[in-house]
């Protein structure tokens, strides 16, 4: 009998982790399992785990109820990544090559050795140029270490808001998703994501012009409109708010890395 994978988004937030389980049928997503856990106060501060045994701790359940044909996508919030364009060196690299030379000029503007950031990137062929994500190497670790003290089969470690980008296709043709909870947005188009506080923009209105778009160009997940519509199939019971669980479900629908 052949066992298929659980794709599983987790979504760390500051006072609990919404957690999504799918697998790819032949038509598309089928919802295997949802979880909500709440996080005592002091673990999560700033999007910063502080209290890494606590959250481990906090997780041991769920992990019991994964089988072992998983894959776990991890979610890093976009509040502590570094985000820049950088125009393409005249001289073509390797890919080894581009991310020293990436390092050098990110270090070079933060004022921070290269040793203490990890890098990823996404080339703009269209403009030229390089988009840069750069994290702490230690709060990345920390992520690491959590997968393997719960002994998780970790597939990515993604930006909370680049992990938007997911659900592009089945929204399409909107040019962006958007994310919210009571003090920030998320939002993903193609080949740009980011973060904005709910004091810059009340709504999706506010959020579209910040953004320069019209607001019939993103699609916002809420009590009216659930991300469930993504998926080919689910099973009830579902939770009452399943807008809170868009990014989580964004993370399951993750291509794995080659």
């Amino acid at each position: 009998m052949a066992f298929k994978t659980w794709q599983t988004g987790v979504h760390i937030q500051q006072d609990k982790v919404l957690i999504t389980a799918l697998v790819r049928e032949r038509g598309g997503w089928c919802l295997r399992r949802w979880w909500a856990i709440s996080l005592a106060e002091g673990i999560i501060r700033d999007g910063k785990i502080c209290q890494p045994e606590a959250l481990a701790d906090a997780l041991r359940d769920w992990r019991k109820a994964l089988p072992h044909y998983h894959r776990v996508f991890l979610s890093f919030p976009a509040a502590r990544t570094l985000q820049k364009t950088l125009p393409r060196p005249a001289l073509a690299l390797r890919d080894s090559e581009q991310l020293s030379w990436m390092g050098a000029a990110f270090s070079r503007e933060l004022e921070m050795s290269t040793e203490s950031l990890c890098f990823d990137y996404t080339q703009d062929t269209f403009s030229n140029t390089f988009h840069v994500t750069a994290a702490q190497n230690k709060e990345v670790e920390t992520l690491l270490d959590l997968a393997k003290t719960l002994r998780l089969r970790l597939a990515t470690i993604t930006p909370d808001a680049s992990a938007l980008t997911n659900l592009l296709p089945a929204v399409a043709p909107t040019l962006c998703v958007a994310w919210r909870d009571a003090h920030h947005w998320l939002w993903a188009m193609r080949h740009q994501w980011g973060r904005r506080y709910t004091t810059e923009a009340e709504n999706v209105t506010e959020l579209a012009a910040l953004l320069a778009l019209n607001q019939n160009d993103i699609a916002f997940f809420d009590a009216e409109r659930t991300p469930w519509e993504t998926l080919q199939r689910w099973h009830a019971p579902l939770p009452e708010c399943g807008a809170d669980y868009t990014v989580a479900l964004a993370l399951a629908m993750s291509e794995v890395p080659e």
